[in-house]
């Protein structure tokens, strides 16, 4: 059987020494922090082009709907006015 191996921690003996490992500790995560905004910062650059593009499409979509919209009014326009024709003739074929 092998016996588990202990890490052994080293504590600073000075105050120094305490100091030193603190500031190091500290460069550490400004350094992590640095990298973790940078991160951000190109998300929020890709979630604005992904903004842009929905904008567009949306654009689009609008400009769409509002021509479908022309369409079926003018579907609707022509519909009634075959409406009144048949109504006519039938009318005339009754007199």
């Amino acid at each position: 059987m092998t016996e588990p191996t202990a890490t052994l921690l080293a504590f600073p003996a000075r105050d120094e020494d305490r100091l030193r490992l603190a500031l190091r500790g500290l460069l550490a995560a400004l350094d992590a922090q640095a990298a973790a905004v940078a991160e951000l910062r190109g998300e929020l650059g890709n979630l604005s082009g992904a903004m842009g593009g929905l904008k567009e499409s949306l654009v689009a979509y609008q400009g769409e709907l509002g021509s479908t919209q022309a369409a079926l009014r003018q579907a609707g326009d022509e519909a009634r006015a075959l409406e009144r024709t048949a109504d006519g003739w039938l009318a005339a074929a009754r007199a």
